[in-house]
Order: structure tokens, then C-alpha cells, then sequence
């Protein structure tokens, strides 16, 4: 009989697409592997032809209420806390897993309430990310601060370390003043409660000094992602680093193929300049519209810009001879060709970037877009800007990114490390102790 696995992910665009290449890898090696997953993500599990059972939209904001302002004005504090833990869709998952059966359950790390499920049920449960969750130490900050091991003083092993003091501080009043605000709904509340009605014993579990909202679990945790592009801070005994996921043959969508192959056929001495900020690029924002004046002082750089969902009508942007915007691209494919990519940082695209060796200048934006550039300025494989840089200091970090030569070197090393990595580090030899444990 073949051994189960039950993958459960929160369906978000980066962490889904790592679940899917890991669950294709295991399917490939003989699992019996099934997908839970919000009914959103149906069809992309669907076109690889995955087993799926959905379960709703988790609450993924850990300082967001569980109920509604209507609901928490009517309801008693006891109520509240019975339709706040009914809200998480505990019970019908519970049943879910326990037909399936599986031999391990890997969880999505910010599902909290699906891991205190997995745990009640006595099955092995593992979480998962897709981002670099790494330990706090004085050489790793957290993962949403604009902050670069050995840069300056904020970067100082005394600056990090005092960096995560204020920001596990900034999380315990946070928690405070939500459980003042939201009495019975209150998501740590709420998941203890739980755990206490599932008989996990819970606090042996927490792991509170973490950057994880509101804690992490000691529990093994697996994360997507190469331990060569971490930061050098020592992983907990139960972490696994399996390398980066990235989603092979994802469902193509339409785009000008006549423009990608331009720009990946391009012969130009300037440079090859790829820019990817998916929906999260405004067609109007100030860093585009420096972008564009970039573009223009420099006639030899030849610039492809993936557009993304908020450009409705991209034939009436005024953009330079030398730059071609379309609204999707096969980026792995295009990475491949390009001499420097501008992107935001989100884990996907930053280590795509790092498995084809192309340096990257980074605009980071939200959360772990942060760390990816913390990383990427740490190893020299790229840099980090800010939103608000004006044209000339646009233009001078990616001349810098183009004619050093420090980059393009330092990339090749790091590509050449994350496949030695890979090489070492067998999937099915992992995967049969994680379903074996007693005998592994």
C-alpha cells in the first residue's frame, strides 16, 4: 500500500506553488499525495493532476478579529468564543484528515489551528514554508526589516540583536491590545482554546521568540528554500532546508511571445533588464515613472516589463523605444536570458532569480520582500532600493549591477552552491523518515 501524504496549503499564489512542486516531487517518488487546500486553488492543483480537498479561506492575519463587528456586539463572551473556534473550520478538517489517513501531514506554518488538528490526531506534522524562517540570532533579523547583516550599525550584531527585542515587544502589545479589543475572538485566544478542547498540549509546543505571528511550533519544520542563500544563523535540530520549489510547467498564459523573444534573443552591449513586480506594479507609481527616465538616458539597455494584472491597457502607455511591457511572461525562461532583474523581493521570484544566476536590484515592499533583499545584499548577489529613489540613484545601482563584474561572480557561486545543496540532500531518503519515524 503507498504511503499517504496530506499537504495542506493556504492557497496563496508563493507558498501553493512550492506546496504543488513538493507534492509533485513525492507523488513522482510513489506517495499517495493529497492536496487540501481553499476551492480557489482547484484548478492550478487540477492541471497537475493532484488530489484535492478543499476546506475555506483561512484567517491568515493573526491580528484580525475571527468575527465580524456585528457579531461580537451581539454575541456573550462565551458565544463568541464557540463561533470564533467554529470559524476556523477545525471540526470539518479534522474529519477530512482522519478519512484520508495519511502517514504525514505537512501545514502550512501560518495555518495554525490545521497543525493543533494534525497534532490531536497523533499523526506526524510537520510545517512548511516557502520563506526564510530563519532563528532569531544577532546575525538574522527579522524577516520584515529593512535590515543588512554587517551594514552599518543597525546591522551590528549588537543592532540586530536590539532590533528583535523591540520588534518580540512590538508583538506582545500588539497581542494585548487585541485581546482588550476582541474579548473571545482574538486569534491566540481563540487557538488555545482549541488546542485545550482538542486535548494537544499546546504549551509545550509554542515557540514564542520567533518572527512568526503570534509563535511557531516545536514541532519539525520544513522550509522551501536553499540554506545557502540564509543568513548565517544556526537552524533549530528540527529544521530541514529542502531547496528552493520552484513550480515546473506551470500553465502558460496568453502573452506576446514576439517581445519575449526579442528580449531573450537580444545582442545589445548595454544589457538585458527584466522587470517583474507582478500585480503589485502601478502604471502610474513614481518608481515606474523614474524606470522610464532611466530607460531613456540609456538607449543600449534593452528593458521587458511584465506588466501584471493592474495594466488594463497597456497599448496606451508612452514608454521608451527600448523597452517592451507585456503582461505575462514565463519568467524562469526569461531569468535565464537576463543580465539584471528588478523585482520586489517575495520569495518565488527572488530565489527563481538565484537558480539562473542573474543578479537582481530589489524594491521590497511587504514582509518577507524584505528579507529576500537583506539576503541578496548579504552575498553580494544584488542590491536594495527604496521606492522613493529618484532616477540618478536608480540608474547608478543598475550600471553598478551591469559593470561590476563582483555580481555576476558572486550569483554563479551561489546557483553553484544551492545545486551541490540539492545534490545532497535526498528527498525520498527524507520523506521515508518522516513517514517512518520508528524505524528512521
Amino acid at each position: 500500500m503507498l504511503k499517504r501524504l496530506a499537504i495542506v496549503s493556504s492557497g496563496l499564489n508563493s507558498p501553493l506553488s512550492s506546496a504543488l512542486e513538493f507534492a509533485k516531487q513525492a507523488k513522482s517518488l510513489g506517495y499517495e499525495v493529497r492536496l487540501f487546500a481553499p476551492n480557489f486553488s482547484a484548478e492550478l492543483i487540477a492541471h497537475f493532476g493532484l488530489d484535492h480537498c478543499e476546506f475555506p479561506m483561512p484567517c491568515l492575519d493573526a491580528f484580525a478579529p475571527l468575527l465580524s463587528h456585528e457579531e461580537l456586539q451581539a454575541l456573550s463572551p462565551k458565544d463568541r468564543l464557540d463561533a470564533a473556534i467554529k470559524a476556523l473550520g477545525a471540526d470539518e478538517f479534522a474529519e477530512a484528515l482522519s478519512r484520508f489517513q495519511p502517514d504525514a501531514v505537512f501545514v502550512d506554518c501560518e495555518l495554525h489551528a490545521h497543525i493543533i488538528v494534525g497534532l490531536s490526531l497523533g499523526l506526524p506534522v510537520l510545517q512548511f514554508s516557502n520563506m526564510f524562517l530563519s532563528p532569531p540570532s544577532s546575525r538574522a533579523p527579522p524577516l520584515n526589516k529593512r535590515i543588512y547583516p554587517k551594514v552599518g550599525l543597525r546591522g551590528s550584531r549588537v543592532g540586530v540583536s536590539l532590533l528583535w527585542i523591540s520588534f518580540l515587544l512590538w508583538k506582545l502589545k500588539k497581542a494585548l491590545r487585541n485581546k482588550l479589543k476582541y474579548p473571545g475572538a482574538e486569534y491566540s485566544t481563540v487557538l488555545l482554546e482549541l488546542a485545550r478542547r482538542y486535548d494537544v498540549p499546546i504549551a509545550k509546543k509554542l515557540r514564542l521568540v520567533c518572527w512568526q505571528m503570534p509563535w511557531t511550533y516545536k514541532i519539525p519544520t520544513v522550509l522551501f528554500v536553499p540554506q545557502a542563500v540564509d543568513l548565517p544563523t544556526r537552524p533549530y535540530r528540527d529544521f530541514w532546508y529542502l531547496g528552493s520549489m520552484i513550480l515546473q510547467d506551470r500553465p502558460e498564459k496568453p502573452y506576446d511571445r514576439a517581445k519575449v523573444a526579442r528580449f531573450c534573443s537580444a545582442k545589445n552591449e548595454g544589457g538585458r533588464i527584466f522587470v517583474g513586480f507582478g500585480s503589485m506594479m502601478k502604471p502610474k507609481g513614481d518608481l515606474l515613472a523614474n524606470l522610464w527616465i532611466v530607460a531613456r538616458r540609456n538607449p543600449d539597455w534593452t528593458f521587458l516589463f511584465a506588466a501584471g494584472k493592474n495594466w488594463e491597457d497597456i497599448s496606451s502607455l508612452d514608454v521608451p523605444p527600448n523597452v517592451d511591457v507585456v503582461a505575462w511572461v514565463p519568467q524562469q525562461q526569461v531569468l535565464e536570458h537576463a543580465d539584471l532583474a528588478i523585482m520586489h523581493g517575495g520569495t518565488g521570484g527572488f530565489l527563481e532569480a538565484v537558480e539562473a544566476a542573474t543578479p537582481m536590484l530589489l524594491y521590497p515592499h511587504v514582509n518577507d520582500q524584505e528579507g529576500s533583499a537583506a539576503r541578496a545584499v548579504f552575498h553580494g548577489i544584488g542590491r536594495a532600493g527604496r521606492r522613493t529613489d529618484t532616477a540618478d540613484q536608480i540608474e547608478a545601482d543598475i550600471r553598478s549591477l551591469l559593470t561590476n563584474p563582483k555580481y555576476k561572480t558572486n550569483c554563479e557561486k551561489m546557483q553553484s552552491a544551492c545545486h551541490r545543496e540539492k545534490a545532497t540532500r535526498d528527498l525520498a531518503d527524507f520523506l521515508e523518515r518522516v513517514t517512518n519515524p520508528k524505524g528512521g
